[in-house]
């Protein structure tokens, strides 16, 4: 017979009816993966991205997602392999799943991971030169202590090629 089990009046799952007869090590167990389970729900909770509001833009063709974290990020549908085709009537119809870790699209029968979602669009490695572009064009203060140094010193460092250092 299967019946539910409450840890803690705060988890509930389908276990065998819990008895005298169950050792103690067996419920110590189920409530220290019960712990463990909990502890790495809100590390990801506080971590991962998760969507508090998700909606279809019809004139921007694009889904629109608002994180909990208070980013908001509007994705052309074009390039989310699983909505490519919709109709904007089903596109329309989007729904955030549990606390937010997942999208779904009853008409369309499709649910996407909403940090898999992000993690898919920008870790291309054009995203990731485009980045690093970024990166290097930006100025701060040490930058520019760094570049007054170097300039005083008569500029970068020459580099000798290959050819050069085999010769001396």
């Amino acid at each position: 017979m299967v019946a539910m089990l409450s840890l803690n009046d705060t988890y509930c799952h389908y276990l065998p009816c819990k008895s005298d007869s169950r050792p103690g090590w067996i419920e110590k167990e189920l409530s220290a993966n019960f712990a463990r389970a909990s502890r790495a729900g809100r590390r990801a909770a506080r971590t991962a991205p998760r969507a508090a509001f998700a909606a279809y833009r019809s004139r921007e063709r694009a889904l629109r997602i608002e994180l909990t974290n208070g980013a908001t990020i509007t994705l052309p549908v074009r390039l989310i392999s699983g909505l490519k085709g919709a109709r904007p009537k089903d596109l329309r119809a989007v729904e955030v799943l549990g606390r937010g870790g997942g999208l779904h699209w009853e008409g369309l029968d499709l649910d996407l991971s909403v940090p898999g979602l992000l993690s898919s669009l920008f870790s291309g490695p054009e995203w990731l030169a485009a980045l690093g572009r970024m990166g290097g064009r930006s100025s701060s203060a040490a930058k520019a202590a760094a570049a007054r140094r170097n300039g005083r010193k008569g500029g970068r460092p020459s580099t000798r090629s290959r050819k050069d250092s085999v010769e001396s």
